[in-house]
């Protein structure tokens, strides 16, 4: 078990545990000489490294996607912790747990399924409801919706983050859909449930999150757009107009092409779909940068929500 985690590391405390490196660079110092800049990880965070000297030792055995021993001392460069690494060698299997380096949601999972599993119930249309059906009456396939992470660096990223998202989105799509008539609600729920199923091939997570090679290849719009057509052609008489909505709901759910939407929504409840995946994942964005800047007012500038953040004090 590891006795040192990120989240806890002090400056010019000298640090000796076991790391998931999720990043190595080779560099040139001025004189032509090689140094490293590193990223390392595990269930609390990810923090900044660097490598000055017997580079050559670590280049024989330190690859990117890997686990490692690493003793070295947490200092402070440009106003952000950097792990100075003075040794780096491979940590031997037995050694790493998955505890220790993929948090877990906070939520009941096994209430959020079985909550899910109601969700489906309630869709009446009864093709939509039947391709639900046929995707979660996999065993299989629903463990691995369950556990998957709802993303690997920005929001969700613990097991079990996917079914977490997935179902707050619905429980908005619902009050959504009581507000606006014009909106079909089983279009939104079921959009909803299909919108990130490609994330199940995007990552894997056995020991640490990572990407998979397809989810760095494809990613998980068009992986999940194969499994959505593929599913629908199992089904008999699937309408065809439902069948090009429900793939374009897939395609358009980032909003924009510069977040790799293939396609921009051209429809209310694709566009509403967008907007509760944005709004759900910055809630969780809001919620980890103020969990982790506890004392402060203001954070640093948050690459992801565009500002930096206030910590407001508790409301009476």
């Amino acid at each position: 078990m590891k006795n040192q985690f990120i989240k806890n590391l002090k400056p010019n405390i000298p640090v000796d545990d076991i790391f998931f490196l999720t990043r190595r660079d080779i560099k040139e110092k001025r004189d032509g000489a090689p140094f490293l800049t590193l990223e390392f990880q595990d269930k609390t965070g990810r923090v900044a490294g660097i490598m000055w000297d017997r580079v050559e030792d670590a280049l024989r055995c330190v690859e990117a996607g890997g686990f490692y021993h690493v003793q070295g001392k947490l200092g402070d460069y440009q106003g952000k912790p950097q792990l100075t690494v003075n040794v780096i060698y491979p940590a031997d299997p037995d050694e790493v747990s998955r505890d220790d380096f993929i948090a877990t949601t906070r939520h009941d999972r096994q209430k959020l399924l079985e909550e899910l599993r109601g969700l489906i119930a309630e869709v009446k249309n009864p093709y939509m409801n039947k391709l639900l059906e046929s995707l979660f009456e996999n065993p299989e396939f629903t463990e691995r919706f369950s556990m998957a992470p709802g993303g690997a660096r920005v929001h969700h990223n613990y097991l079990g983050g996917l079914l977490e998202h997935t179902v707050f989105m619905c429980r908005l799509a619902k009050a959504v859909a009581g507000v606006y008539s014009e909106v079909d609600k089983d279009l939104l729920v079921t959009g909803v449930i299909l919108h990130d199923i490609g994330k199940t091939r995007e990552y894997t997570y056995d020991t640490a999150l990572d990407h998979t090679l397809d989810g760095r290849l494809l990613g998980h719009i068009v992986m999940g757009y194969e499994m959505v057509k593929d599913r629908i052609k199992g089904i008999k008489g699937f309408p065809e107009e439902l069948t090009r909505i429900l793939l374009h709901i897939v395609l358009s759910h980032h909003g924009h092409l510069e977040f790799e939407s293939p396609k921009t929504p051209k429809f209310v409840e694709a566009f509403i779909i967008y907007c509760l995946d944005n709004l759900d994942s910055r809630v969780m964005m809001f919620r980890d940068v103020v969990e982790k800047n506890q004392g402060v007012k203001w954070t640093d500038f948050q690459r992801y929500l565009e500002t930096n953040v206030y910590i407001r004090d508790p409301l009476e």
